[in-house]
């Protein structure tokens, strides 16, 4: 894939990001910057795991090139693509393309889901479900493409009719005035700002008068700190102009009022009955900002609020008329350059709401002692659950929740590893049953890379679009379904020693010779994923409803390893790569 950039370097500096990343163009093709713009939005480690589930893009895919569903932070992405060939500073977006999120999303909630087309079905299941179970509080509709956005009014004015469209379809189909439904433009100005968050923390730099009380200043010999009580009005009115940006420095933006979110309906509730109270029933707000000075009132330059995003989102929900009165909110402002003490303040601040299961984890012997494994490994990454380590997009990464997942499936439970991806970091028992002392990195290099070979194997299947088979049609669906990877790796795990001709006492034992070259590890599976997914007629009936029956998952599994040791004296001489590089 040729450069697709013309003149714009200097303006929007990602792009040296996104172009160095050779593989990931090459494997994703037109929807390389879609995807690069989900991994910087929501801060994916292992965006080829979520592309394997999340990207629809094919044949009657209903305009719909990604349906991204994220339970853990509420939020869902339809998403649709379109890149310009050589673009250059002028070119404009392509209406028609903001348009045809209509169409998408007609049907995505389209009342008989039997019709939806089975390239799309299942995300939109799964999407459906997640709403249902009220996990969703805000349902994205992205137009990605790779041009100036600010060149074309029309498509805003696309995508604001759009979004008031489906906003209405929503509340009418759902009942329920919780789900915030937000189209938007995201193109190279879009990006850039996502790409800014990520490097830095503090992405507004503008000098801000602040409406506050008076305060007073603490200070040590690394950081300095006013503190004060700033107007709700004046905070509400900020994040009206600055949006989501104002948290660029935060682990999570605003989560949304959502019926599960029972703590930021309260404090609507507040705001709205009791503003006079609102200073002793709430934490307050704390910001980073790069200076301030304080002389009869306060300056502030450049601010994020690291920890407060769901109070300012909260106060920001109620109409206009229904905040009667001024109330007022504690907060610090603090001024730091070291990086150390800021991501402690940070990780410090957000303690009393747990982001993620992974950070209660992450200084686990285990965890510190797998860390310090995988560093022997130049190209290979794993950081434990460690949040506050440096993005990595040169090396391969090891996403702790994926890690867990298929090393589940891989040694049994196929069900949970689907199903319970929070649960097995919060299960002292389930935790404790997969990161023990006998785990390795080369295991879980041996289980990552044969994970990371399907989503390669189903990446290939779709990019053959209408030159695939009709067996190749059958097993496309067959990856396409919800859970259908974590069952492909129960059952290759359950007939490995078949396949091989050799016994396997100690699966946990099980690793390559050599890991140094990552992608030559994905090829060794890739025949013996082409074995197994062979059976997909076997293995489908297990996939009904979702991954959720574990005596029809094993049932079904044991029907494959029954053909596969029939046939296993004909395999020796097709796997005799993968044979020769293993070793339990």
């Amino acid at each position: 894939m040729g450069r697709n950039f013309i003149n714009m370097d200097t303006k929007f500096t990602f792009l040296n990001d996104f172009e160095g990343q050779k593989n990931f163009k090459e494997d994703y093709k037109d929807n390389a910057l879609l995807l690069y713009a989900l991994q910087l939005r929501f801060d994916i480690e292992d965006i080829d795991a979520v592309a394997a589930d999340a990207l629809t893009d094919g044949a009657n895919d209903k305009k719909c090139d990604l349906i991204f569903v994220e339970r853990d932070l509420g939020v869902a992405v339809v998403a649709q693509a379109y890149n310009k060939v050589n673009p250059n500073m002028d070119d404009t977006a392509k209406g028609n393309k903001a348009s045809d999120l209509n169409t998408a999303a007609a049907w995505v909630f389209k009342d008989e889901v039997e019709k939806v087309p089975s390239t799309i079905r299942d995300a939109v299941i799964e999407l459906r479900e997640a709403i249902k179970a009220q996990e969703i509080s805000t349902i994205y509709f992205w137009y990605v493409h790779n041009l100036d956005e600010t060149k074309n009014s029309m498509v805003k004015e696309e995508m604001n009719t759009m979004q008031e469209q489906v906003q209405a379809a929503v509340d009418t189909k759902y009942s329920s005035d919780s789900i915030r439904v937000s189209a938007m433009e995201v193109g190279l100005n879009t990006i850039q700002k996502w790409y800014d968050t990520s490097t830095r923390r503090i992405t507004i730099e503008d000098e801000i008068d602040v409406k506050c009380k008076e305060g007073f200043e603490i200070q040590t010999d690394k950081w300095r700190s006013f503190v004060t009580a700033v107007s709700g009005k004046w905070l509400r009115q900020l994040f009206l102009e600055k949006g989501e940006e104002l948290f660029s420095g935060n682990p999570r933006s605003y989560l949304g009022r959502g019926r599960k979110n029972t703590i930021n309906s309260g404090i609507i509730a507040s705001v709205q009955e009791e503003p006079q109270n609102f200073w002793v029933y709430n934490n307050g707000v704390t910001a980073l900002v790069n200076d301030f000075e304080y002389n009869d009132k306060l300056l502030i330059k450049g601010i994020t609020i690291i920890n407060g995003a769901q109070t300012t989102g909260a106060i920001s929900t109620p109409e206009e008329t229904q905040i009667k009165d001024d109330f007022y909110i504690p907060c610090r402002f603090i001024v730091c350059s070291d990086k150390t003490i800021i991501d402690s303040i940070i990780n410090n601040n957000n303690k009393q709401n747990k982001i993620l299961p992974s950070d209660l984890r992450s200084n686990d012997k285990q965890q510190e002692r797998l860390r310090k494994e995988f560093k022997k490994y130049s190209d290979l990454f794993y950081n434990g659950g460690r949040r506050d380590d440096k993005k990595v997009r040169t090396k391969v990464v090891f996403d702790p929740y994926f890690v867990a997942q298929t090393l589940l499936a891989y040694h049994g439970d196929s069900v949970t590893a689907y199903n319970g991806k929070q649960r097995i970091w919060e299960d002292d028992k389930l935790y404790t049953s997969i990161f023990m002392d006998q785990l390795n990195a080369e295991h879980i290099i041996f289980v990552y890379s044969l994970s990371k070979a399907i989503d390669t194997f189903k990446s290939r299947l779709r990019d053959k679009g209408l030159n695939r088979t009709e067996t190749e049609n059958k097993q496309i669906e067959f990856l396409s379904k919800r859970g259908s990877k974590m069952l492909l790796i129960a059952t290759i795990s359950v007939c490995l020693e078949d396949l091989i001709g050799k016994k396997i006492n100690d699966k946990w034992k099980l690793r390559f010779k050599n890991n140094s070259d990552f992608e030559q590890l994905k090829d060794y599976w890739e025949k013996i994923i082409s074995i197994i997914i062979s059976f997909n007629g076997h293995l489908e009936p297990a996939l009904e409803g979702g991954l959720k029956n574990k005596e029809l998952v094993k049932e079904k599994v044991q029907s494959v390893k029954a053909i596969v040791s029939s046939l296993k004296d004909s395999y020796s001489t097709m796997l005799e790569a993968i044979i020769g590089e293993i070793e339990y």
